[in-house]
């Protein structure tokens, strides 16, 4: 929840008072206010109204004054009553266009903007305030309109080049809103303002390094420039320079301790390097500063299931209080055709469909849906796209790009669509739409894929798991009713360029390598004591662990000293940071063993490293994050594979260790064995997804509430 403002550069000033042939008290009093005395000017101009009541000029002048000094309605009316007296000077129509624009009566001012035209058709700064005015109104056609004639007029005008860029950039025409900010800066390079809106462009284009030099110079030119200094912490924070990004929030939180957005994005950082509690204090941080901030208790959840020390009991109560805030009292839809067998409209909202697990765990899905039983929509919360993005659109019947749009325009066009079952799979995870969700625009709502609880939303029916993941009794813990398919929850596609299973690394090193590529947020103190005894277990191994923040100092820093509080010297650790994905898959080609971190494991990852003939280790416990590679060891039969406690932990991974002929073989023969099973089979997997949304779509005909079952 990146915040991004841009400032529209507005003209306010009033348009200049007549000079015209006037009587001495009021030559004397306009002095004055061209002098900045406005009390004096004022007391002069009432002291002339009170032998001339109707005098044009004066009323005029006296109503700048109010505005100048912030009494709009009070201008409003004396300028008002100037223009009765006489409506043929444009300036008159200028300046109450203005005292309309500061109270944001922006038809008004329009009103006034075009009579003064109609007066003086060729008065530059009168389109730009028109300009303004249709801006504020998101009329970006017309405000777009109305800057470009000002520049017909006055091309050397910097902020109408700035403000024409603004429109240009909400209508979704970046790149051309960037060459209105570089026109803009080279006519006034010190325009703070242009340099943090071509920051923000830049942003939106992914060039994150050249936004950050953008905003870095906007500082230079107006040092307390708010905006500009959060953007620059957003931006470096995309370039994954977390160091400098927490130093640059902390300064913004010192100018605004209240500010929701930093505390947020300052915990997101936190939880990039590992630093679960910090993430959390500042999740919390940014709730109690705005309560209705969905991001902050979204994340708080997620992060959650990181926690060893919170309990299904606490995820539910918080889940609850998200349900609190943000449940709507919406009646659900009616069926549009309540009959039970025909073809169904499925929705898909992600913001994730793309190289992404999500779009890895749907390709598959939506290559084997029954055209005959199911129309697939889409919903994408995103603009960016990928060849998975190219698969999945092409599998699907119907594209929507919801990116940007209110979620009152999503739920009409939800329903335009006639949806009858409406699949969200983000949950609490970054780009989710749950309150979207909350306005029940279909008749059937389920949780699916991205997330590993209970939404908290009483207007999701449903949760798909499947019984590694929610056994029997552990439906109390969800909201939702559980729908559990018989295959497991997830159906995995390999990347298209993984290369070839290596020999396990030990044959050639006489060492053995345990690693883990999954994010570092779940390697918490009681996965790095364990790790660290598994290390004592078996001589000379080492740990290999991957993830994009291991790139930095702080974080790998962090790991080091972690380990080496839990007796495991620094060389017996190798720490990687990003590589690109075929690489990335070449690496585990490097570890003999991948060890699950807990609470909460591996879900692509582990499938990545069992494709690439690793065998991965787990310790299932209670919650569903902890429970989705035993799921996929399960589907493989490797059942010798999943530790029934932490001494059993360090016993099976000892017991692995010491079996490289074993490893071998595993190595050798996995990808086939993974391959043939049903967590690769996807018509398969996608027949039991469909009887499962046939079955919800038959209760809803029915009228019947949501219950718990089990899929065929």
């Amino acid at each position: 929840m990146n915040r991004k403002e841009r400032r529209a550069g507005r003209k306010d000033g009033m348009a200049p008072m007549s000079r015209g042939l006037v009587a001495d008290p009021y030559a004397a009093a306009l002095r004055l206010h061209q002098a900045g005395r406005l009390d004096e000017a004022e007391r002069a101009y009432r002291a002339i109204l009170k032998g001339d009541a109707g005098h044009a000029e004066t009323l005029h002048s006296l109503g700048v004054v109010a505005f100048q000094t912030g009494r709009n309605e009070e201008a409003e009316n004396l300028i008002a009553r100037a223009i009765e007296r006489n409506g043929a000077v444009a300036a008159y129509h200028i300046n109450l266009g203005n005292a309309f624009q500061a109270q944001r009566k922006w038809d008004e001012a329009v009103v006034c903007y075009r009579r003064s035209l109609a007066i003086e058709p060729h008065r530059a700064g009168t389109f730009f305030n028109l300009g303004v005015v249709f801006q504020a109104q998101a009329k970006w056609h017309e405000a777009a309109t109305s800057y470009a004639r000002a520049l017909a007029l006055n091309p050397g005008d910097a902020e109408a080049h700035s403000n024409l860029g603004n429109v240009l950039q909400a209508q979704g025409k970046t790149r051309e809103a960037v060459e209105c900010y570089k026109r803009a800066l080279s006519l006034k390079p010190t325009f703070a303002e242009a340099h943090h809106n071509f920051g923000v462009a830049l942003d939106s284009l992914g060039q994150f390094a050249h936004a950050a030099t953008a905003y870095r110079h906007a500082l230079i030119h107006r040092p307390d420039y708010f905006e500009a200094r959060y953007n620059l912490g957003v931006a470096l924070q995309a370039l994954g320079q977390h160091d400098e990004a927490i130093a640059i929030y902390r300064r913004v939180l010192a100018q605004n301790p209240g500010f929701a957005e930093a505390h947020y994005n300052l915990g997101v950082v936190f939880q990039a390097q590992g630093l679960l509690d910090a993430a959390m204090a500042s999740y919390r941080r940014a709730v109690a500063a705005k309560s209705e901030h969905a991001g902050a208790h979204s994340n708080i959840l997620m992060l959650q299931h990181y926690l060893a020390e919170c309990s299904n009991a606490e995820r539910l109560a918080e889940a609850r209080r998200f349900g609190a805030s943000f449940d709507r009292p919406m009646p659900r839809p009616a069926p549009r055709d309540p009959r039970p067998d025909r073809r169904l409209r499925i929705g898909y909202v992600s913001g994730d469909l793309r190289f992404h697990p999500v779009g890895y765990f749907l390709d598959k899905v939506f290559a084997a849906h029954d055209a005959s039983a199911v129309e697939i929509y889409c919903y994408a919360n995103t603009v960016t796209s990928d060849a998975m993005t190219d698969r999945l659109r092409a599998a699907s019947h119907q594209w929507r790009v919801i990116a940007g749009l209110p979620d009152e325009a999503v739920v009409a066009q939800i329903r335009d669509d006639g949806i009858d079952i409406l699949i969200d799979l983000a949950g609490h995870t970054d780009m989710n739409r749950l309150l979207m969700f909350a306005l029940r625009p279909a008749p059937v709502q389920v949780s699916w894929l991205g997330y590993f609880g209970t939404a908290g939303l009483g207007a999701i029916d449903y949760t798909l798991m499947d019984k590694a993941s929610v056994p029997p009794g552990d439906e109390r813990w969800f909201r939702e009713a559980i729908a559990r398919l018989p295959y497991g929850r997830f159906c995995y596609q390999p990347h298209a360029e993984a290369p070839e299973p290596a020999a396990p690394p030990v044959c050639r090193r006489g060492y053995v390598m345990f690693g883990s590529f999954n994010n570092i947020a779940k390697i918490g103190p009681d996965v790095v004591q364990l790790w660290a005894r598994v290390l004592d277990a078996v001589p000379r191994s080492r740990l290999l662990l991957k993830w994009t923040s291991l790139g930095e100092a702080r974080a790998r820093h962090r790991l080091v000293e972690a380990f080496a509080a839990a007796g495991i010297a620094e060389d017996r650790l190798e720490l990687r940071g990003k590589s690109p994905h075929r690489e990335m898959l070449g690496e585990y080609g490097d570890m003999d063993l991948a060890l699950d971190p807990f609470p909460f494991g591996g879900g692509i990852t582990s499938c990545d490293a069992l494709w690439m003939g690793v065998p991965v280790l787990t310790l299932p416990g209670d919650r569903p994050a902890s429970r989705q590679t035993l799921g996929f060891l399960q589907s493989l039969g490797l059942d010798d594979l999943v530790a029934a406690s932490p001494d059993d932990y360090v016993a099976k991974a000892a017991q692995w260790a010491g079996d490289a002929d074993r490893l071998a073989e595993l190595r050798r023969t996995l990808r086939p064995r993974m391959a043939a099973a049903p967590l690769c089979d996807g018509p398969l997997f996608t027949r039991a997804l469909e009887a499962a949304l046939r079955e919800m779509w038959r209760r809803c005909c029915g009228g019947e509430a949501p219950e718990t079952f089990e899929g065929a």
